[in-house]
């Protein structure tokens, strides 16, 4: 009883002296303040690295803009981690705990769980690839595709060194691993040329039609900021019993690839049906009741 008596009174005299609180508070004060100069020297860092990215970006065509936007938010989280892990290793020397033994710890923990976690190591691996190759970047918009099938497709929210945020037109939002993107359709990095199809009442003059549209297609190069060209007018794609088939090629900035056909769809069809020019209607097919005998 008397060692059990010995031992928390052992525990309790150090909160009796004025010493102990005294060296409490010291510590407390400098915790803040290195979290403090944490906080300022990741906020200042995080404004520099914006600025120089935007002084280059004035000199910078539209795609190479985005790129900056990319790599300026990966410096910056890539800033923002060392200055946290120095703020820690700083606090833990300040307690007498042994950073250097702690690391050493965890390498050999890190060693034991890598075989474990490929999957993960696959995933930053691939991050850096596609960061720094360029292969997309925040805003646009992709295909991403695995062993030849489509599974997610949207505009780029979040480059990740582990994962990549994409949103669909609809919405929802995609988080895929970088190790399962394998294949990548960007429609942003370049202008791109979409095929649209107009149908048209088989019973009309093509000939007639097709020197309308030559007239017509060149006046939506000046009318439409997106279109890079007047769109081109490839001809009579097919025919059948119930409407012909017009190919049109668009020319579109990056990105609007979607945006540009139903433009353009629109416009084409508005034009014909000015020009009294009509549509395929539906035929509807006769059922005629079986004679019983």
């Amino acid at each position: 009883m008397n060692q059990l008596k010995q031992f928390f009174m052992k525990l309790i005299e150090p909160l009796t002296k004025v010493e102990f609180y005294q060296s409490l508070l010291v510590n407390i004060l400098i915790i803040v303040a290195y979290i403090l100069i944490g906080i300022i020297v990741i906020t200042i860092a995080k404004k520099l690295v914006t600025k120089f990215f935007k002084a280059n970006a004035k000199k910078k065509t539209h795609y190479k803009i985005k790129r900056s936007e990319t790599l300026s938010t990966l410096v910056q989280n890539l800033i923002s981690y060392v200055v946290w892990f120095i703020v820690l290793t700083s606090i833990l020397s300040r307690f007498g705990i042994s950073v250097s033994a702690i690391l050493a710890g965890a390498g050999v923990v890190g060693l034991a769980v890598g075989f474990g976690a490929q999957t993960i190591v696959k995933d930053i691996i691939t991050g850096f690839f596609i960061i720094f190759e360029g292969q997309f970047d925040v805003s646009d918009y992709v295909q991403i595709n695995a062993s030849g099938v489509t599974i997610a497709e949207g505009t780029v929210k979040t480059i990740g060194l582990r994962s990549t945020r994409i949103q669909s037109d609809t919405g929802e939002i995609y988080t895929l691993p970088n190790g399962t993107i394998s294949e990548i359709v960007n429609y942003s990095a370049t202008d791109v040329s979409p095929l649209v199809m107009i149908p048209v009442s088989p019973s009309e003059d093509y000939e007639m039609i097709e020197k309308k549209l030559l007239d017509f297609l060149p006046t939506l190069k000046d009318k439409y900021d997106m279109f890079v060209a007047a769109p081109d007018l490839l001809g009579l794609d097919s025919i059948d019993g119930n409407q012909m088939i017009i190919k049109l090629l668009v020319h579109v900035k990056p990105g609007m690839h979607f945006p540009g056909q139903r433009l353009l769809r629109k416009e084409v069809l508005h034009y014909l049906n000015k020009e009294g020019i009509s549509m395929p209607k539906p035929t509807l097919a006769k059922f005629e009741e079986p004679v019983i005998e």
